[in-house]
């Protein structure tokens, strides 16, 4: 079994590719940057806790990758958002201090703490809201991780744009899917199946013109907020009915807010989130 990491850096290299250069810091300065880009400052504190303990483990798994040559990055798509004084000055305006004092508190209080599975960090992911109900990551990614799997999430339709609409004229979604798979034949509507959806009602596939293009495809295409969708045919568009934000794995950042707002703790939400996953010291 592989040792344990150490729960605490005392100092990260990050670099920031917005500005193309790579800067020390402390773990508890990155993570308040961190937590302040991906949850809203104004959500319940043990969801802000809750975010610090899954940014700080998701720090500790991608160090221990070889494709950086800082520690982290702050391209939220290939490791967390990330937000400066500056950008947090501007954000936040004349509530700067107040939500800044409340972010360092959150990630202060759970300082140390990380998330484990068989003696290592995990890939520690979250989304925005999942729809009700998290995904699987075998249903996203292919791989199945034991603590990532599908998980009611009540609780975020409380949140904005928790359902979104997209509406395309038929001849533009024909266009677009045949861009990416030009063996699709699609002559009409008829041509697109059913969805085919996970246990988490998320679409996994759609058969277009005899060739299976999956959920996660669709919505890089079409630029969706989910694979959380439904398709309606009429008047020669094609509209898309999407509920939730995210790849749904992991912790739903709005669940969690729920949930805090109910009176659970960060603990709690961790562990209902990241199922059979230890939080270590």
């Amino acid at each position: 079994m592989p040792s344990l990491p150490p729960a605490e850096s005392e100092t990260i290299n990050v670099f920031n590719h917005e500005t193309q250069s790579t800067h020390t810091m402390s773990m508890e300065d990155y993570l308040t940057g961190v937590v302040a880009a991906e949850m809203p400052a104004a959500f319940e504190e043990d969801a802000l806790k809750a975010q610090a303990v899954a940014a700080r483990t998701y720090t500790m798994y991608k160090q221990s990758s070889t494709d950086h040559e800082a520690d982290v990055c702050t391209d939220h798509t290939h490791c967390q958002a990330y937000l400066t004084e500056e950008q947090m000055r501007t954000n936040w305006g004349d509530a700067y201090d107040f939500y800044l004092d409340k972010i360092k508190a959150c990630v202060h209080d759970t300082q140390g703490e990380i998330l484990t599975y068989n003696n290592e960090p995990i890939l520690a992911v979250f989304h925005s809201m999942g729809g009700g109900q998290t995904q699987n990551s075998g249903d996203v990614w292919g791989s199945q991780l034991p603590y990532l799997v599908s998980v009611p999430s009540p609780g975020e339709d409380a949140a904005t744009n928790y359902h979104s609409t997209l509406t395309v004229p038929f001849e533009e979604f024909t266009k677009t899917v045949k861009a990416s798979y030009p063996d699709a034949e699609i002559g009409s509507y008829l041509d697109v199946s059913v969805p085919t959806l996970s246990e988490s009602g998320h679409v996994k596939s759609v058969l277009i013109g005899k060739v299976t293009v999956t959920g996660t495809e669709i919505r890089r295409m079409f630029n969706l907020r989910s694979t959380k969708f439904s398709l309606d045919f009429s008047d020669g568009n094609v509209t898309f009915n999407v509920t939730g934000y995210g790849h749904g794995v992991g912790m739903s950042q709005y669940g969690a807010n729920a949930m805090a707002k109910e009176g659970k703790t960060y603990k709690e939400i961790l562990s209902h989130y990241y199922q059979g996953a230890i939080l270590t010291e």
